[in-house]
């Protein structure tokens, strides 16, 4: 049986990126779809936050790839009061981490979707497959490999992943890389779904530690990581956020410009 495409969720323009508004649980419905469909384009999710939202609207290339998405999901908090301030208010943040990854490869075990694993450094995605199968036999993993790929192994990386079968493809390249990649090749790619995690990979093979549950309910994760690295992320937040609050109400008033 095919089953139709569902139709798109409703969106709020933030700094030019077309947030979704819509729970966590109705983008893992929509992935089911995806998984059962037969044909047609692959589903391509991806998330914003604060950083994002002020990446894209300086670069052109970014702000095209994260709008080429069925899905951007608010992953900040700060995007969620952004939706609100604006008029379109999200229902809740979604935070893709190792609980809510354990319910995404969880569906594709049931439905019998093969994974494959796309990011991190050599090794990082063998090690991530390792425990997600260890965790679940029944769970079917199609492929992995690193993230660490010139330019001119693109098309190989595309066609080993089409050669696995795969249904489901899971970057873990970190933005921008891993939406302007999934934009450019979206029309070669024969899964279902490609799905951006960022730097879940890291996380879940034990190679970056991953936030205390009690950071994640109080929504200072980006506090959590700029005490973790203070040198490498501190004019993210330091700057990035004031940037974020005043670029959001300039948008607010009908004054923000994108580049």
């Amino acid at each position: 049986m095919t089953v139709d495409a569902p139709s798109a969720p409703p969106r709020i323009d933030v700094l030019g990126v077309p947030v979704a508004r819509l729970t966590f649980e109705e983008l893992l419905a929509r992935l089911d779809d995806a998984l059962r469909r037969t044909g047609g384009r692959p589903e391509y999710y991806t998330y914003v936050n604060a950083y994002g939202a002020i990446l894209a609207a300086r670069e052109a290339p970014y702000r095209a790839a994260v709008a080429g998405a069925d899905v951007v999901y608010a992953d900040g908090i700060g995007v969620v009061w952004a939706t609100r301030l604006l008029g379109g208010p999200c229902p809740e943040r979604i935070n893709v981490g190792p609980v809510e990854l354990a319910r995404i490869v969880d569906l594709c075990a049931e439905r019998g979707a093969s994974v494959f694993l796309l990011g991190g450094a050599p090794g990082i995605a063998d090690e991530v497959a390792r425990r997600l199968v260890a965790e679940r036999p029944g769970l079917q993993i199609a492929g992995v490999h690193h993230g660490y790929f010139a330019p001119e192994e693109e098309a190989a990386v595309v066609q080993r992943i089409n050669d696995s079968g795969a249904a489901l493809l899971i970057l873990g390249l970190g933005p921008p890389k891993q939406e302007i990649w999934v934009n450019r090749h979206l029309a070669a790619l024969q899964v279902h779904a490609a799905w951006c995690m960022g730097g879940l990979l890291d996380q879940v093979a034990g190679a970056v530690a991953y936030p205390p549950e009690w950071v994640r309910q109080n929504h200072v994760q980006w506090l959590y990581r700029l005490m973790t690295e203070p040198r490498r992320l501190w004019r993210r937040y330091l700057l990035g956020i004031p940037e974020f609050i005043g670029r959001v109400a300039l948008q607010r008033l009908g004054l923000e410009r994108q580049a």
